[in-house]
């Protein structure tokens, strides 16, 4: 049993999950080559709501300067593998199982009610940056989510069908994990 990755589950504290926040915003701000914006000691859903606008913002100015969309996504995706590979490390994953513990523990600590199935099958019914996003932000930002995903679930890709922000009642997506994985 994994102790360390059962108890964030139960609990985790407010002070963490600001830091958590912080590291995300500043590997954001590094693949958008911008200065990540401040979040230090707010309340973490105004923290997140910052961060949110921050993301939305810095992938508008990317847009309206004609930023290379895959260069963009590739590196959102390098520096969030990175993420996740240091928080699959902290939380010592060995499997799958727990690989898709710790996924959901990290989206539900951003506000985001994300299932995650055996077979790789995603449902999100509720996700705090649908009040902030475009649908073409969205796109570029998932980039972010499949390179958390598969950082922390050693490889993998991350497909969407339906997405929240295109007015769908639900994102459903596939994160198919690569190799043997944790």
């Amino acid at each position: 049993m994994n102790i360390r990755l059962r108890l964030a589950e139960l609990h985790v504290p407010a002070r963490i999950r600001l830091e958590k926040i912080r590291e995300l915003a500043a590997l954001t701000a590094r693949a958008f080559g911008t200065a990540p914006p401040l979040l230090s000691d707010r309340p973490v859903r105004r923290a997140l709501e910052d961060y949110a606008r921050f993301t939305r913002e810095s992938a508008d100015r990317a847009v309206g300067d004609k930023a290379d969309p895959e260069l963009l996504a590739a590196g959102l995706r390098r520096e969030a593998f990175a993420f996740g590979r240091k928080l699959a490390a902290e939380f010592g994953i060995r499997d799958r199982g727990e690989a898709r513990r710790l996924i959901r523990l990290a989206y539900r600590a951003i506000g985001i009610d994300l299932r995650l199935e055996a077979d790789g099958t995603i449902l999100v019914s509720r996700c705090l940056f649908r009040e902030f996003y475009t649908p073409g932000t969205c796109r570029l930002i998932a980039s972010l989510d499949e390179g958390l995903m598969a950082g922390i679930g050693g490889g993998g890709r991350l497909e969407f069908s339906d997405r929240l922000t295109s007015g769908e009642a639900a994102c459903r997506a596939r994160f198919r994990f690569e190799g043997t994985g944790p």
